[in-house]
């Protein structure tokens, strides 16, 4: 009782002991596990297209880090507007400008339509962002956007499904997924950066020392790479699917810390 414990609490502004890198960590943490995947596919990321669902936190970091940190070109987003109530998907054949959008993006997430336009983006349903030619979908939006009746819209192009956002995939569409041989990096693997700096935020409030962004996202890096290669070798050990994989990495260290605490 009495004692000063920030660390309790995660997520604070930087004043009031937050983490560097807690804005870009989930997005950010999405692309290095796409680039650990592409790695293992064999892919040349700069010459791969994403297309993404949303226009979140999530989904701005994912693309800013998909252009700028693996080459490749994003060729879409979608959002919600909030004065047509309805979704749009927003794309640019040449690959959309993440921070330009960002700059005509409200607080709430709206893109600005006729900005938009006026820059040569072409504003769609915002169903259409499945349908693109692609070789990377991060659904970043919502849950169960990928389903029984939408997989059926995934380009064949597409080699590569990374879960920004939580539960996107349904079970029916990853059994399509697995029959045609499509990559999966589950949403508890995916998007896991943002707790992760979370935690930093608790370990440097502990410590009373405090990390530049780059020293912060460095270790972001490293503990997602770290996660993504120990499924990884889970599923090739296993001959599983991604996301079954990460389930038994998961139980299997809940089982070995039960062991060692004698409770099993």
């Amino acid at each position: 009782m009495g004692q000063y414990t920030p660390g309790v609490i995660t997520g604070k502004p930087l004043g009031g002991g937050g983490s560097l890198g807690r804005t870009e960590a989930t997005g950010y943490g999405v692309i290095y596990t796409v680039r650990e995947a592409m790695k293992h596919l064999g892919l040349d990321s700069t010459k791969c297209v994403a297309a993404i669902q949303g226009f979140g936190n999530v989904a701005q970091y994912a693309a800013i880090g998909f252009i700028e940190q693996l080459g490749g070109k994003v060729i879409c987003v979608s959002y919600w507007d909030r004065d047509d109530r309805c979704s749009y998907t927003v794309s640019k054949e040449g690959g959309i400008d993440p921070r330009y959008l960002m700059s005509i993006t409200d607080q709430y997430g709206s893109i600005n339509k006729a900005k938009a336009a006026a820059e040569g983006y072409v504003i769609e349903d915002g169903g259409e962002w499945i349908k693109k030619e692609a070789d990377v979908l991060i659904p970043a939006a919502l849950e169960g956007q990928i389903n029984a009746e939408t997989v059926a819209l995934v380009h064949p192009r597409v080699k590569l499904v990374a879960e920004g956002a939580n539960g996107p995939t349904t079970p029916e569409a990853d059994e399509v997924f697995k029959s045609r041989g499509v990559f999966m990096i589950p949403d508890f693997l995916c998007n896991a950066g943002g707790v992760t700096v979370s935690y930093f935020e608790s370990v440097q409030n502990d410590m009373n020392y405090y990390w530049t962004k780059d020293e912060a996202l460095q270790r972001l890096d490293s503990k997602i790479t770290i996660a993504f290669n120990g499924v990884l070798d889970m599923s090739i050990k296993q001959n599983a699917y991604m996301r079954d994989a990460a389930y038994m990495v998961a139980i299997d260290r809940v089982v070995k810390g039960m062991q060692l605490r004698g409770w099993v």
